[in-house]
């Protein structure tokens, strides 16, 4: 066992289990041998909740992530060959794909046992929003050894800095890279002369008019793309902010919800006891005649007893 796979086996258990388990494999590595191991699985942090969200999609359901990431590379290719349609249609679908990811990693959590908070789920959409912006995020996220969330909804690099347990060099691609944009063709046409000849004013012109075309076709492209880049970011702006506003009234409905169900399973509680109460009363109004009934005949009893006592003495008294 290597520090690689202790990390893989730590970053895979529930929350709450996370610090047991921890100890059990430094454990593991110090009885057999390897005090450093031991030390460095002692070190591992304990993953954020979105992290773990993360975490677990790529575990147990890695086509989620796979979506994710080859979503964003069309995404990222889309802005670097300058193709403006292409990319103001995917930033027009790219939240419905963060909102089916988020979803499936809400369902997870919940089925494993530890349902995600929607700071939690919050964490989950903007680590998958840095990668679809981000090549190395896109690694980061599929490793399933995630610490902490990321962050990045343009085209800027993620900053990866201690975000993935008991990585290397090479796993994480790109990191640090941010994402070339690659003029269209034709901006800088390549011209070559013939040797040792000048060119005619008649040949040169039709080059140096098909160079001015291209040229300006490039900058009407470039235009084009950074006016869909401006309308993607203040749509992605107000999707946020929709979005923050529809998690905020969830979280209300939910409360709601919550609170209901227990004030009715207080007033189901109630009704068994008031049940309980009432066969309880029942029994003591039953008793309670008897006992009336025994009384009676006591007193009775008891009355016939002095008299017959009352007897007996005016008797000892009339023979003394």
């Amino acid at each position: 066992m290597d520090l690689r796979d202790a990390a893989q086996q730590l970053y895979a258990v529930l929350p709450r289990e996370f610090t047991a388990e921890r100890t059990a494999l430094a454990r593991q590595a110090k009885e057999a041998g390897g005090k450093d191991l031991a030390k460095e699985i002692g070190s591992l942090p304990k993953p954020t909740a979105g992290a773990w969200g993360i975490n677990m999609l790529a575990i147990h359901q890695p086509e989620v992530i796979d979506g994710v990431v080859r979503f964003g590379a069309s995404l990222r290719a889309a802005q670097e060959e300058g193709d403006a349609e292409a990319f103001r249609e995917l930033g027009q679908q790219r939240q419905g794909q963060l909102s089916l990811a988020v979803q499936a990693a809400k369902e997870l959590a919940s089925r494993l046992g530890a349902p995600l908070s929607a700071a939690g789920a919050a964490d989950v959409e903007q680590t998958l929003r840095a990668a679809m912006a981000d090549a190395g995020a896109a690694a980061a996220v599929a490793t399933g050894r995630l610490v902490r969330g990321l962050s990045g909804s343009g085209f800027e690099s993620v900053d990866l800095t201690d975000a993935v347990a008991a990585t290397n060099p090479d796993e994480i691609a790109g990191v640090g890279e941010a994402p070339k944009v690659k003029l269209p063709a034709g901006t800088k046409p390549a011209r070559q002369g013939k040797k040792h000849q000048e060119p005619q004013p008649k040949e040169k012109a039709p080059e140096e008019a098909a160079t001015s075309l291209a040229e300006r076709r490039a900058q009407k492209r470039q235009a084009a793309l950074e006016e869909a880049r401006t309308e993607f970011e203040a749509a992605e702006q107000e999707a946020l902010e929709a979005e923050n506003a529809a998690s905020k009234a969830w979280d209300a409905v939910n409360e709601f919800a919550d609170r209901r169900s227990e004030v009715e399973a207080q007033i189901a509680d109630a009704k068994k006891r008031l049940a309980s109460l009432e066969a309880e009363l029942i029994g003591i109004t039953r008793d309670a005649e008897a006992a009336e009934s025994h009384k009676k005949l006591a007193v009775r009893a008891a009355a016939q007893q002095r008299r017959a006592a009352d007897q007996a003495r005016r008797r000892v008294e009339r023979l003394a």
